[in-house]
C-alpha cells in the first residue's frame, strides 16, 4: 500500500469520525491538511467517489450546510 493510500484512508475515516458529532471546525482541518498532503484533485476523487457511501442522509446534509455556511 503507498504512503498516498495511507494518507486517504487515515484521511478518511477522520473526516468520518468529525462529520459525526457535527464538529465542522475540525473536519475543514482535516480536509485542509489532506489537500496540502495528497492535492485537491485526490480530495475531491475521495469525498465523491469514497466517502459519500458511508455517510447517512442526515450526514450528507450536515456537510452540504457546512459547505454553505449554516448549521443544522
Amino acid at each position: 500500500m503507498t504512503t498516498d493510500t495511507r494518507i486517504a484512508l487515515f484521511l478518511m475515516g477522520e473526516l468520518v469520525a468529525a462529520l459525526r458529532p457535527n464538529d465542522p471546525d475540525t473536519f475543514k482541518r482535516w480536509l485542509l491538511g489532506g489537500v496540502q498532503d495528497l492535492g485537491e484533485q485526490a480530495v475531491t476523487e475521495l469525498l465523491l467517489d469514497w466517502l459519500d457511501p458511508f455517510l447517512s442522509e442526515a450526514e450528507q446534509d450536515r456537510l452540504l450546510a457546512w459547505h454553505l455556511g449554516v448549521s443544522l
